[in-house]
Formats: structure tokens, C-alpha cells, sequence
């Protein structure tokens, strides 16, 4: 089996302390781990101090002569209610500008940016204007146009441009798969092979190097060690920095450009794009037009989810299980907020809310046996299988079934086939979902590659595929299809990413819940480390996929774009920060309410 040495990793991964700080919060009852041992004496969850890490499952666990496993009830460390209760279901938008207005608004804004993408004179001002579209958020409603450019862009040479435009084009070309070496660097190398000092004068290139840094496929070291040049410089000169530079290189040292939520960025950069001196007045006002006439929509989307959440009637028995309706619209808005998008939301949405609810059942709920039966029921997938359910699960089983199966209800008769397509991988899901159960019950540690791989399955990354086919509206191959369902490396890189910081996120909580052995427990176990060393392994291979990622979005392939972006864009919304506030809900407060009660002034 594969060796992870520490010091290797950690000269792969340079000056990343200010996010090891974060996951180190998170692993911060992890004990130090020795011995190999996979299954551990004692009581069923209890295991000795000594040589042996502690996996502690709450609800007294006991194994009888027969081998028939019984835990009792576990419980959650978390306020399963909603913060925001029935909120949205009567919410109404303060009275602005109408709907019609801004329609129209948008339209001729629109005709304006185009003439713009072809009078740009120079590549600077196309480089410029291309960035600004994208981190303004409008970049869906010119889609031909950017595509042009980029195309131009990648048939001629960066060579003449300056440190901020080569990093800004070449960061650009990456995100929209086009191929572009990173040797375009290599003229900003001094005669040592080091990144030439005197870029450190730049602040705005050197914070487009960093970001730029986050586009490298495996192997690139030249872009490890721009990242590492940037991030130290930019730390060091930040108190000397004006706004809003000063906020957007704060931000991007969190959370690098590329892994930041598109949606999310939009309005930290519209706001910081009304302080630039050369700000284009017309790209500003579409973005805040175009932000408002989304936010409506997604109100009014809202408050049909809130109505259909509280006539589900799906917690009535289940006062436990999370109560996240928001939180979920939250993450979908993530993943594609653009208003013709309303369809993939809605059922992405409500899919999502009600997943909570079995996630809750086999993590903290159900008891051993009453999960082994609810895992039999789904594999029948029959309304009648709830007859052999325990009374308080019945109502549950029966809602959820039913809520996918109506999704066929919601997409074209053409279409209708792929929910037996999500019915297959819910199935698969509770069954990694049981296995995990029988882990913690029979104080079973696996080695960490036996407990990734349903690790990586339960993060139902195979189901959000399912999912997000059901949600697209437009036509797609048969071919297209099957590869997305063979799992490509875009798919399971995303998988990975959102894995690997659920279990930096949630390490703490669910071995105090006696939610059994994680991924990071098994791998600490297995090779004798300690919680800090674990936790810079778990970010190296965060990075890693992400750079799998990357190098996936190279590769020729029949699969819509689009898709391709909601599939990245699922791994951006797994952030630590969102995958703690999605079980601490009171901390997506905040960004919830500037997200969708915080519409933009327009001057008409």
C-alpha cells in the first residue's frame, strides 16, 4: 500500500497554515492513533485507550451469542430546526423596480457588452473585459462571445503581456478547458529558477498569479510554487494595501478564486467593483439588474418550496432528523443560479431536503435494526414495503418514495427514465450507509481504503449526477449519459473534494455522536499519525483532486458544458464552511440573508 511521508506532503503543500488552522479546529479531539489492529475487544463501540483510537457509538451497543447486533438511539450534537422556520412561505419582496422593467433593462445592456467584445483594441482590455463579465456573475448571458475571445486568446502568444494579464488569460483559458501550458510562467523566473523578487511590486499580479496557481493539473510545480511565492508576498504587503484590493486578496488567501462559489463571489465583487475608479458603468449596472431579476425568481421558487416543504408533513414523527429546506436552496443556488435554471433547482431542492432526512435515520435516529429493515424497504422500492416497517418510519418511507416518483411528474415524457436512474443510486447509497452502521456496531475499523470507497459512494456524488440529468432541460445524448454515469475523474474529483472537507468539517461531531469510524480516523490508525499530521494529508489531497479536476476539464468529451459546470460547482459549494453550517444552521445565516434579502439599489 501506498506510503504518505508528512515531510513529502508538506513540501508539497507551502504556506497552507491558515487553512490547516481550520481543519485542525475541526480534529481537535482526535487522539494520537497507533497499532493496526482492525477489529477491536470490548463492548460493541468501545475501544482501550491504549495502542487504539477510541470510536465511541452512543445508545449502548451490545452484540448477543447469536451475533444480532442492538444499538439503541443515538443522538445529534445539533438543532435539528430550520432558523428560519416557515420565513419564505410568506415572505414579500420589498416593492422595486417590476420584473417587466428589468427585463427589458437587461436585454439592452446585453446588446451594449457585445459591441464591446468586439471593439476591445488590445488583448489587455479583452483579457479585462472577459474577467469582469465572469466575476460580476453575468457570464451565462454571453456565452458565444467569451467563447470567441478565448479562442482568439489561446492562437496567440501571452509572451508580450505583464505578470496580471498572463495570469488573468491563462486562469480563464483553464476554466473554460482550453489548452494552455504553464510554461507562459517561466519568462517571470529569475536565472536560480525562483519567481523574479521584483514581481512582489505588483500586487494585482501577484494576487492573479495566486489565483491562477489553483488551475494546475498533477504535477505542475511551477504553479505549486507560484502559489507559494504569491500567497507569501500578498500576506506580508496586505496592510499596505488600498480597497478594494485589500478585501479581494483577504477573501482569495480563504478561498482561491477558482474554488469559490460563483454566485458568492458576485456579490462580494459587485459591491467591490463600485469602488474601482476605471469600473464599466454598463458592465455594473447589468450585473446589479441581473442580480435583482434573479434574486425574484429564486424568492418566488423559494416560497413554493417552503409551502410544499410544510404540506410534506415529512418531520411530524421525526423531531430529530434536520429541518434544512433553506440550507439546501442555499447550496443549490451554488450550483446554478441563473433564472432559466428554475427546474433543476426546484427538484435538486427538494431531492436534497428530504435526503437530509434518511442521512439523520442512519447517522443519529434509527437504531441498528430499524435502519437494516428501512435498507430492505428501499431495495423494494414499494409503497407496501412500508407494512413492514416500524410504525414511526412508515409515514417517512412512504413520503420519500413518492417524492421520487413525482419527480417524473416534473420533467419531459422523453425524460422520465432518469429517475429510475436515481432510484438505482439511492439504493446503492443506503447500502454504504448500512455498511457504515455495521462498522460502528461490531467496533469494526477498516483500513482507509476500505473506508473511502463507501465514504466516497455515500457523499452520493453518483446520485447528484442523477440528479442534475434530471434537473437539465435540454438535449442530451445517450452517449453523454452513460459517461457521466461511468463516474469520469470530473465526477469523482468533485466527489472526492466534497468528502474529504466533509470529513475535516464533521470529524468532531459524529465521533462524539458515536457516528463510527471516519475516513480520517482510519487513516490516522493506519499510519500512525497524529491529528495535525492527518489533517495535512486531507488537504493535500484535496488539492490533488482539484487538480484531477482541472486536468478532467482538459479532456475532449461529448458531455455538455454546462453540466460539466454543475458538477464543479457542487464541489464549491462542499466547502468546510457551508458543510458546517448546513448542520449548525444558524451560521449560514448571514450569507443566506445577503444572498436573498439584499437586493442592489438600481438608479433607473
Amino acid at each position: 500500500m501506498q506510503s504518505y511521508r508528512i515531510n513529502n506532503v508538506q513540501s508539497k503543500i507551502r504556506g497552507s497554515s491558515y487553512r490547516l488552522r481550520y481543519m485542525l479546529q475541526t480534529c481537535s479531539t482526535l487522539s494520537a492513533a497507533y497499532g493496526k489492529a482492525r477489529v477491536l475487544p470490548g463492548a460493541a463501540g468501545y475501544f482501550p485507550r491504549k495502542n487504539t483510537l477510541s470510536v465511541s457509538c452512543t445508545g449502548h451497543a451490545t452484540v448477543d451469542d447469536t451475533h444480532k447486533v442492538t444499538i439503541g438511539r443515538k443522538s445529534g450534537d445539533y438543532d435539528p430546526s430550520s432558523s428560519w422556520g416557515d420565513y419564505f412561505a410568506s415572505y414579500i419582496p420589498p416593492n422595486l423596480e417590476s420584473m417587466e422593467w428589468m427585463e427589458q433593462r437587461i436585454k439592452e445592456l446585453k446588446e451594449k457588452i457585445k459591441v464591446m467584445y468586439k471593439s476591445a483594441t488590445n488583448i489587455a482590455e479583452l483579457i479585462n473585459l472577459v474577467d469582469t463579465i465572469q466575476h460580476l456573475g453575468v457570464g451565462y448571458h454571453f456565452v458565444n462571445e467569451t467563447d470567441d475571445a478565448l479562442s482568439y486568446l489561446q492562437n496567440i502568444k501571452l509572451d508580450n503581456e505583464d505578470l496580471q494579464h498572463v495570469a488573468v488569460g491563462f486562469r480563464l483559458l483553464r476554466q473554460h478547458g482550453f489548452n494552455v501550458s504553464s510554461d507562459v510562467f517561466c519568462k517571470f523566473k529569475d536565472s536560480d529558477g525562483n519567481f523574479d523578487e521584483n514581481l512582489c511590486k505588483d500586487a494585482r499580479g501577484l494576487l492573479s498569479l495566486y489565483n491562477a496557481g489553483y488551475l494546475a493539473y498533477p504535477g505542475e510545480t511551477i504553479l505549486d510554487d507560484a502559489i507559494s511565492f504569491a500567497r507569501g508576498h500578498l500576506g506580508s504587503k496586505i496592510n499596505d494595501m488600498d480597497l478594494p484590493l485589500k478585501t479581494q486578496v483577504l477573501r482569495a488567501l480563504k478561498t482561491p478564486l477558482h474554488r469559490m462559489v460563483p454566485r458568492v463571489e458576485a456579490i462580494f465583487f459587485i459591491e467591490e467593483y463600485m469602488k474601482e475608479k476605471t469600473r464599466n458603468d454598463t458592465l455594473l449596472n447589468l450585473a446589479m439588474v441581473d442580480y435583482n431579476f434573479a434574486q425574484l425568481i429564486h424568492l418566488e421558487e423559494l416560497k413554493d418550496l417552503s409551502l410544499w416543504w410544510k404540506d410534506l408533513h415529512m418531520l411530524d414523527n421525526l423531531t430529530c432528523a434536520r429541518d434544512r429546506l433553506l440550507e439546501n436552496y442555499f447550496w443549490v443556488l451554488g450550483i446554478f443560479f441563473e433564472p432559466h435554471n428554475s427546474r433543476a433547482r426546484k427538484i435538486l431542492t427538494k431531492y436534497w431536503t428530504i435526503l437530509t432526512v434518511v442521512d439523520d435515520m442512519y447517522d443519529v435516529y434509527g437504531t441498528y435494526e430499524e435502519c437494516k429493515i428501512l435498507t430492505d424497504a428501499f431495495q423494494r422500492w414499494d409503497e407496501n414495503a412500508v407494512d413492514d416497517l416500524p410504525i414511526i418510519l412508515r409515514d417517512f418511507y412512504q413520503k420519500f418514495v413518492s417524492t421520487i416518483n413525482e419527480f417524473q411528474d416534473e420533467v419531459e415524457p422523453s425524460e422520465k427514465y432518469r429517475v429510475s436512474y436515481l432510484i438505482q443510486e439511492i439504493q446503492k447509497l443506503v447500502v454504504c450507509y448500512q455498511q457504515e452502521l455495521e462498522w460502528c456496531a461490531k467496533g469494526q475499523v477498516p483500513n482507509f481504503n476500505e473506508r473511502k470507497k463507501p465514504a466516497i459512494d455515500g457523499n452520493a456524488g453518483a446520485i447528484v449526477v442523477c440528479i442534475l440529468l434530471l434537473g437539465f432541460d435540454e438535449v442530451i445524448s445517450e452517449e453523454a449519459i452513460n459517461w457521466f454515469m461511468s463516474l469520469p475523474d470530473v465526477v469523482m474529483a468533485s466527489m472526492e473534494i466534497c468528502r474529504y472537507n466533509d470529513e475535516a468539517a464533521s470529524y468532531e461531531r459524529e465521533m462524539n455522536a458515536g457516528q463510527g469510524p471516519t475516513s480520517i480516523a482510519c487513516f490516522m490508525m493506519e499510519h500512525n499519525l497524529k491529528k495535525d499530521e492527518a489533517a495535512i494529508q486531507f488537504e493535500y489531497f484535496t488539492d490533488e483532486s482539484w487538480k484531477k479536476m482541472n486536468k478532467a476539464f482538459l479532456c475532449p468529451t461529448n458531455a455538455p458544458v454546462k453540466l460539466l459546470n454543475w458538477v464543479a460547482n457542487y464541489a464549491r459549494v462542499c466547502s468546510r464552511e457551508n458543510l458546517l453550517g448546513f448542520t449548525y444552521s444558524s451560521k449560514l445565516k448571514e450569507p443566506i440573508t445577503s444572498l436573498l434579502l439584499k437586493p442592489f439599489s438600481l438608479k433607473n
